[in-house]
């Protein structure tokens, strides 16, 4: 009984792990008949105008930190430190998160240091405000969108299927030839009777493929 009863539970899983290959095997079928489409990425280097910047600044003598929202084309104080924004801008969506941001920054005790150029969330090395007191960076930019906007985003088609593609490349193949076939059977009669070189049709084409 021990034998038959332990037969029976082979033959089961069997039929299951058989019936389990089928269902996976016509899933796998499926999904490769149905190609996906890449997904849609705006170009590199391709950035949102924000209207705010997010500036942290910490006081090395006290430790103390303090993140500050400037407007741009506005200016903020932040003890000795008077902060100004010209421009910010924030990474499209499908880049690696990032802000850049133009500051004008002018610490007005006697022979304070000053900063004027682009400083980025991402790489805060590329841009530092030399001082001993001081340390400014640039956290995010937020606010309404502002100049420049990111370009309109076009989903990418979706790419045939193998089969498919050599199928239409064969087609094409075909139809070119018969055409090249049909160009020759009237190359006679284009030699004998060629359109006039001063047609409006002919000058416009011309002007249009003009540098």
């Amino acid at each position: 009984m021990m034998c038959e009863t332990r037969t029976t539970m082979l033959m089961r899983s069997c039929q299951i792990f058989l019936g389990l290959a089928s269902v996976l095997s016509c899933v796998g079928t499926a999904m490769a008949a149905e190609p996906l489409a890449p997904p849609a990425m705006y170009p590199p280097n391709t950035w949102q105008g924000k209207s705010t910047a997010v500036v942290r600044v910490l006081n090395r003598l006290d430790s103390r930190a303090e993140t500050i929202r400037v407007p741009v084309g506005e200016m903020s104080h932040y003890e000795t430190l008077e902060i100004g924004v010209t421009r910010c801008l924030l990474h499209a969506p499908t880049a690696r998160a990032d802000a850049a941001v133009w500051l004008d920054i002018q610490d007005q005790r006697a022979e304070g240091a000053a900063f004027h150029g682009w400083m980025l969330a991402a790489e805060p090395s590329l841009g530092i405000l030399e001082s001993p007191i001081y340390d400014v960076h640039v956290v995010t930019c937020e606010g309404n969108d502002v100049q420049p906007m990111l370009p309109t985003l076009t989903p990418p088609a979706v790419p045939p299927l193998p089969g498919k593609s050599d199928s239409s490349q064969s087609g094409q193949k075909q139809d070119d030839a018969q055409g090249n076939a049909h160009g020759n059977d009237t190359q006679g009669d284009q030699d004998a009777a060629p359109p006039s070189s001063g047609s409006p049709t002919d000058t416009g084409a011309s002007d249009g493929n003009r540098p």
